[in-house]
């Protein structure tokens, strides 16, 4: 939820300016057709949005494909995970090139116990250079993904983007101060959606898949599970066609509320049995 400050003169006394707080919401909405692609031309006739249960009518929409990216790449070094991301790298700097373009930002954190590496990155190509050999020990997941929404490079402004993070983990936390709630609320409040990278065989459920599945429902992202190299070829590209082909849906809320309420939307097709689409649950009113 975004507030914006308008200011105006009354026009017989140019020195009196009244200021007023006006609340929108902007949900960033992934939209495609029953073979994944990204559904073009997405128009408002084509949407039924809904929030806390009552229908919304006058709501906005626009391409989000020109918009500036702010992402987040983490990687899990924890026992459990961190030997297979050296096979990662070179895949990962591939994908990231043909995503970001000027104006993107990068931000790359590795974490096990505690945040391991912190940095902003100009070029995809020094994901490498923050590979680090060290790791292993217990995994504080919630915390590490609490404080990186809290980043600057994902601070809530005026100016409408698209934020986003990539999460190599297992979903496994055994350490961490916040808790799954938390983090997720944290993500809503930055308008960031998490894709989630697990590795293990498909048809084997894992402890911390349903985490996974949680975490990237709840933020609009999406959660993978990947067998080899192929399967993770696949989901990089999945998200970076996501990232680029999107909407943005805006409107003012229902009705002005307390702050820290949290409200549930829902955007379902109005009419097209073959679009699908995604966004994160919901908000979090502001003050």
């Amino acid at each position: 939820m975004v507030l914006i400050l308008v200011a105006c003169a009354h026009a017989a006394d140019p020195d009196l300016v009244l200021r007023k707080r006006v609340s929108e919401v902007r949900l960033t909405l992934v939209a495609t057709d029953n073979n994944g692609r990204p559904w073009e031309g997405l128009s408002p006739s084509s949407l039924a949005v809904a929030d806390q249960g009552s229908a919304v009518s006058d709501f906005q929409l626009r391409s989000a494909n020109d918009l500036p990216l702010q992402v987040g790449i983490v990687l899990d070094l924890s026992d459990s995970t961190r030997k297979s991301w050296p096979a990662v790298r070179a895949l990962l700097i591939d994908s990231m090139q043909g995503l970001v373009r000027p104006g993107d930002q990068i931000l790359m954190i590795t974490f096990n116990t505690r945040i391991e590496t912190e940095r902003v990155l100009a070029r995809p190509e020094e994901l490498g250079e923050t590979f680090s050999s060290s790791g292993g020990g217990l995994t504080a997941l919630y915390d590490a993904l609490y404080r990186i929404c809290q980043h600057p490079l994902f601070s809530r402004d005026l100016e409408p983007r698209r934020s986003a993070i990539i999460l190599f983990s297992d979903g496994e936390d055994n350490l961490s101060y916040r808790d799954l709630g938390e983090t997720i609320a944290s993500a809503q409040r930055g308008g960031i959606a998490i894709y989630t990278i697990t590795a293990h065989r498909p048809n084997q459920w894992r402890r911390g898949d349903g985490v996974l599945q949680k975490i990237a429902g709840a933020t609009g992202g999406r959660a993978f599970v990947i067998n080899d190299f192929d399967d993770l070829q696949a989901a990089l590209q999945s998200i970076q066609t996501e990232l680029r082909n999107s909407y943005l849906l805006f409107y003012r809320p229902p009705r002005e509320e307390t702050a820290g309420h949290f409200h549930e939307v829902e955007v379902l097709p109005a009419r097209n049995a073959g679009l699908h689409l995604r966004t994160r649950a919901g908000y979090f009113t502001t003050p």
